[in-house]
């Protein structure tokens, strides 16, 4: 039976007893007991202190100090500052980065169309229509003032006998936009004192 093959439930006693005991276990050899070296072979143990000389040389004399004066020394060091601040640059590179990588993921009429969108030009031009013109209190106002204002101004003209002009919309549009803005800065007038507190 080899060493090797796996212990069976049967031979546990055969594979221990084929283990040398340990008090017949040799010590290593010595340099005068161990095999001379092959032909063309090197010394191991000149090898050895060769390497250790050339990196004694190329350490510098300040490297071989003691180890616990480096480590002093390198958390002494000053650390580069990072920039602890986001700033307009750094902003327009993000949006840029991340609008080619949401690009890359659409069809190719989309990725068109968001090439037009995401122009400066257009950009601004909707976040200042955004702030101003799209108030959802206006459009609301406006939304309502046209709907109800046509409604009566239909029924007129087909009652009174005059032609429907659909300039009038735009204008009831327009006035009901306006009452609307002037409704959400009354209120935004008498709540400020309760958002102050």
């Amino acid at each position: 039976m080899s060493e090797f093959t796996p212990l069976t439930p049967e031979q546990p006693k055969d594979r221990i007893e084929a283990l040398p005991a340990p008090e017949k276990i040799e010590a290593l050899p010595t340099a005068e007991q161990a095999e001379p070296l092959r032909a063309g072979e090197a010394d191991p143990v000149q090898r050895i202190e060769a390497a250790r000389d050339t990196i004694e040389q190329e350490q510098p004399a300040n490297e071989q100090d003691d180890p616990l004066q480096r480590l002093q020394a390198a958390e002494k060091a000053a650390e580069p500052a990072a920039p602890t601040f986001v700033n307009a640059d750094l902003k327009k590179v993000t949006l840029r980065r991340e609008i080619q990588a949401i690009r890359r993921k659409l069809p190719v009429t989309q990725r068109a169309l968001s090439r037009v969108v995401h122009q400066p030009i257009v950009r601004v031009l909707s976040e200042v229509t955004g702030q101003t013109a799209s108030r959802p209190s206006g459009l609301l106002g406006g939304g309502l003032v046209a709907f109800l204002g046509s409604a009566v101004y239909l029924y007129m003209t087909k009652h009174v006998g005059f032609t429907y002009n659909y300039f009038v919309f735009l204008l009831l549009f327009l006035g009901g936009f306006a009452v609307g803005l002037a409704l959400e800065l009354v209120v935004w007038a008498l709540t400020a004192r309760r958002r102050s507190q």
